[in-house]
């Protein structure tokens, strides 16, 4: 689904139908002059390895464990049906993934927006984790949470936290034996930065290496696996970040011509 905000960074996800509520489209956005999302200006123009590989593999994964009962479908069902019970696999697999990790960042914004008491208690483990990581790669514990902003290139986002000093972005997974962060780390990570680094105002004339507006970039992936038995937080800096803006900048450019929709606005 795509994201939209209006000029102001007010989030635009759903609109009015004749139904009830229903997700944002680009006529809507064409008709109030919304702008898109990072993510949507980059999933659209953009393929991501990392999550066409994941994907595939969930797929091959469910399709495989499907022939295990291939024999009970018989000849009234055939392919067909196999096919269906592998999809419907697949799709509860990865709305489950996505919910979850919806699920967890309401509690992280949560947690550090003060609201601990608003948290489950089988999450608070995690919260603490993610709070332990900040301050150890950071040296800092004031935050701004879930920032939503609209930028005159003509795009928007909602930023997981930030401070005048980082920007960050939260990564759920369930982690491997040994896990490696640096395999974890991909283009599409520092590119979604780099456009929400930009998209926030300059914290201030302090300019140090590897920042947009001040800010230096940091995603932090946090194991999912299993809750109970403690949180593992792997951090990365991202280093070469003028390059990741170059790039979002320009998919942005190529979304707008492929869209033949520019929201750009002069605020001078």
């Amino acid at each position: 689904m795509s994201h939209w905000y209006d000029k102001s960074g007010t989030p635009c996800y759903e609109v009015k139908g004749k139904n009830g509520m229903k997700p944002t489209t680009l006529r809507e956005a064409r008709k109030f002059g919304w702008v898109p999302s990072v993510s949507t200006v980059w999933s659209e123009v953009v393929v991501k390895p990392m999550l066409t590989k994941w994907i595939q593999g969930e797929l091959m994964e469910a399709m495989w464990s499907e022939t295990f009962s291939a024999h009970n479908i018989g000849a009234t069902g055939g392919y067909e049906l196999y096919e269906k019970k592998a999809r419907d696999k697949f799709n509860q697999k990865q709305q489950f993934v996505m919910n979850r990790g919806t699920t967890i960042h309401d509690h992280l914004e949560k947690f550090l927006s003060g609201e601990k008491n608003q948290v489950p208690s089988e999450y608070i483990g995690l919260c603490e984790s993610v709070v332990h990581k900040l301050k150890e790669v950071t040296g800092m514990d004031q935050w701004v949470v879930e920032k939503p902003f609209a930028h005159p290139l003509g795009y928007g986002g909602k930023v997981d936290l930030h401070n005048d000093d980082w920007v960050v972005d939260f990564k759920t997974k369930e982690f491997k034996e040994k896990p490696n962060v640096k395999k974890m780390v991909y283009d599409d990570n520092g590119v979604q930065l780099a456009a929400y680094a930009q998209g926030l105002k300059p914290a201030s004339e302090n300019k140090p290496e590897n920042s947009i507006n001040g800010r230096k970039l940091l995603n932090l992936f946090i194991d999912v696996g299993d809750l109970h038995s403690g949180t593992l937080v792997l951090e990365w800096e991202h280093e070469n970040v003028e390059r990741f803006r170059q790039m979002f900048n320009h998919a942005l450019s190529l979304w707008q011509l492929i869209k033949k929709y520019n929201p750009q606005w002069n605020i001078m």
